[in-house]
């Protein structure tokens, strides 16, 4: 009797225990480090994230993480990518920093990269999550043996042979159709790419070509608009000092829009990099000046009274961008002109904001702005209303604009470890 005693009470508190810690808060089944993800890039699966590392507090808010987990990346030679992860340690962690890489390669599906992605945020967290009592929920597994041949978060080891000489191409086509019944539309696109990417050379052609055509009835008829764009762009560069760079580029093509039956340009080029190129997926700042020699056919007649003709010009651009805790910040500044004639010139400046201003408040803004001066390939008469409306030809303008702003206030619960997606 005793016996069966002791088994009934330990078995009540044992279900006792169980639910309690069914309803009990996650905060409460074992302290956890908050984790503010902050994803700069493409391939960050947030719901995944969520659902496979179960071991931290995700939070909305970065004022009350204990990690600050920032993801950027770059495209590499191969066509794959390269993500930078920055753990930035808050709160208790503020002195506790981790800087960690991954590579996957260009042949790695979407879901290989995430599933890589987040295999390496999980291994960074560790560090952290070690300090607290949700270490007791983790474990670690080392697969033994040779492994699969999954290629998503490695690069190729030292002395591998590579069949393609870190050559990489790519090609591809689009048809696409649509309409009603007064107006249809078709259009055909392709593109051809070949790159080849060391850390002393950089080469690069890029091939493109669409031709469309839109159908409008009218009341008084109908009407036919055809636009062609083919273009292709050849880059040489060399990588001269740590921060300089030289190259050449050779551009070809020809546009309905512009007036250009065919257009050539060559143009040597030198650029200057105010920080380490590998700092670029945090930060960067560039000074680029090239001078180039244009070839131009026109398809008619120009304001000034050209079918063809050869001109020389130079350009300069600063470029700045940032990507940081706070948010991320771009500005581009750059001219150009003609030497034969100083007042055909353009000035353009391109930025955008992007800055977390307090909890749960975050601000966007971005403005282009160009003074232009140099379209030499205007065409001579006037624009019909037909061409203005359906934007076959450029026009004559002295400037071009674009701005936008917004602002995002989240508010509410800065917990979203749950993922639910039923009826989505």
């Amino acid at each position: 009797m005793p016996v069966r005693t002791t088994i009934l009470a330990l078995a009540t508190m044992l279900t006792l225990t169980a639910a309690a810690w069914v309803t009990a808060p996650l905060a409460a089944q074992a302290p956890a480090i908050a984790v503010f993800l902050d994803c700069q890039t493409h391939g960050c699966d947030t719901e995944h994230l969520r659902t496979e590392i179960g071991f931290v507090n995700w939070v909305r808010d970065r004022t009350v993480a204990g990690v600050h987990v920032l993801i950027t990346s770059q495209t590499t030679g191969g066509g794959g990518v390269s993500y930078a992860l920055s753990f930035l340690g808050m709160r208790s962690f503020a002195a506790d920093t981790l800087q960690l890489g991954l590579a996957s390669s260009q042949t790695s599906s979407s879901s290989e990269r995430r599933d890589a992605l987040t295999n390496r945020i999980a291994q960074g967290l560790l560090r952290y999550a070690i300090h607290t009592t949700a270490a007791e929920r983790v474990s670690v597994r080392v697969p033994t043996g040779g492994g699969d041949d999954d290629d998503a978060g490695r690069t190729l080891d030292d002395g591998a042979t590579d069949p393609w000489k870190q050559w990489v191409f790519s090609a591809g086509i689009d048809l696409g159709a649509n309409g009603e019944s007064r107006q249809a539309n078709q259009r055909v696109a392709a593109e051809f790419s070949a790159n080849r990417v060391t850390e002393a050379w950089k080469f690069e052609l890029d091939v493109e070509g669409s031709y469309r055509t839109n159908r409008y009835d009218l009341d008084d008829g109908r009407l036919r608009i055809i636009r062609r764009d083919y273009n292709s762009d050849l880059q040489l560069t060399k990588a001269l000092a740590a921060r300089w760079s030289a190259g050449a580029e050779v551009r070809a093509g020809t546009s309905t829009f512009r007036n250009l039956d065919l257009y050539l340009r060559f143009a040597p080029v030198l650029e200057y990099s105010f920080y380490p190129y590998s700092e670029f997926s945090r930060r960067q700042m560039t000074l680029q000046y090239s001078v180039g020699v244009n070839h131009f056919d026109y398809t008619e007649e120009t304001l000034f009274d050209k079918l063809k003709e050869q001109v020389t010009d130079e350009r300069l651009e600063l470029s700045m961008r940032y990507q940081q805790p706070w948010g991320s910040a771009g500005l581009s500044v750059s001219g150009s002109h003609y030497f034969h004639d100083l007042s055909r010139y353009a000035l353009g400046a391109d930025s955008f904001l992007s800055v977390r201003l307090f909890k749960g408040l975050e601000a966007e803004m971005g403005v282009e702005y160009s003074r232009v001066h140099n379209q030499l390939y205007i065409q001579k008469g006037d624009a019909s209303d037909e061409d203005v409306l359906t934007e076959r030809l450029a026009l004559a303008t002295g400037y071009e604009y674009e701005l936008g702003f917004g602002v995002r206030y989240t508010f509410g619960s800065i917990f979203n470890n749950i993922v639910n997606r039923r009826l989505d």
